[in-house]
């Protein structure tokens, strides 16, 4: 029985993903049964690809983002050095992981999540994809076969609403909750089950306007640390938390008890201490002589 690390190996040699399909064609080009089961489940849910990929069953499961290697950040992309992390065994074996809100592919931490508006980043990737009429049949397809055109169809040779919002939708289920750019997240897709008719709709989820979360942030900083926080810092708590809502919206879905994402002011409140605990604590203290000042002088007049 083929081992774990050749699998990966035969499938970089392969330059394959790392999907289930494609893991069979790899066990059978080391001598294996074509349906042997290269590892567990408990395995291929939590095994990491080195393009950032992971099993779909994560974006089922609804709990965040996966495990993504990278080997670099492309240009431009305002990354935070703590979401990076290493992992793996020694030597040649370890890997770096990133963690944060920005999307991966193929190794490299690519850009910001899409936006959730049909007209916006759904619209130029259908676009991008039309210019193929065959890949454009196929993708659209795949979307419609798990449940995100509803009752309607795909539209043929052009680009309707219907597919704008099947693919918004998408954007937002899989590829911005599994922290991968779209290419990576339709491979995700492909190892997911059919909805048993198309009548059945893959669950939306709610989200914050970021703008309103920036204000929410803003507050908080001006209330903890006697200043507003810069915007960049101040849209990544947006994008933090738009993502624990994603979250909910999936366990949600899925059914059974979950418990709900804190109240943004609540979220806040803590990624301020936590990021910046030295200015809150001086800040407290600050206001806390202010305050005794004011009482003391109080007492004597």
């Amino acid at each position: 029985m083929a081992t774990e690390d050749q699998i990966v190996k035969k499938l970089a040699e392969l330059k394959l993903a790392d999907t289930p399909a494609n893991r069979k064609i790899a066990i059978k080009e080391l001598g294996g049964a074509a349906d042997t089961q290269a590892t567990s489940l408990e395995q291929l849910l939590t095994q990491i690809g080195t393009n950032g990929q992971q099993s779909g069953a994560n974006y089922l499961a609804g709990y965040g983002y996966p495990s993504r290697v990278v080997v670099t950040t492309a240009e431009g992309v305002p990354v935070n050095p703590e979401d990076y992390k290493t992992g793996g065994g020694g030597g040649s074996g370890r890997r770096t992981i990133y963690t944060g809100p920005f999307l991966v592919e193929d190794g490299i931490v690519t850009r910001p999540q899409y936006d959730l508006s049909p007209l916006t980043d759904a619209n130029t990737i259908l676009l991008e994809l039309i210019k193929d009429p065959t890949q454009y049949k196929y993708y659209t397809n795949l979307l419609q076969t798990r449940g995100y055109y509803g009752n309607s169809k795909p539209s043929t040779n052009r680009v309707d609403s219907v597919d704008r919002s099947a693919m918004a939708e998408f954007l937002n289920n899989v590829a911005n909750a599994n922290g991968v750019t779209y290419k990576t997240a339709f491979q995700i897709l492909e190892g997911t089950p059919q909805v048993q008719s198309s009548g059945k709709k893959a669950p939306s989820v709610r989200v914050t306007s970021p703008d309103d979360l920036k204000v929410v942030f803003r507050k908080a900083s001006t209330d903890l640390l006697g200043y507003e926080i810069d915007d960049a810092t101040a849209k990544k708590f947006a994008e933090t938390y738009r993502q624990l809502e994603i979250q909910e919206g999936q366990r949600q879905a899925a059914g059974g008890v979950f418990e709900s994402a804190a109240a943004p002011s609540t979220v806040a409140e803590k990624q301020i201490l936590k990021q910046f605990q030295p200015e809150a604590q001086s800040f407290a203290t600050g206001n806390l002589a202010s305050i005794m000042d004011a009482r003391i002088k109080a007492l004597g007049a």
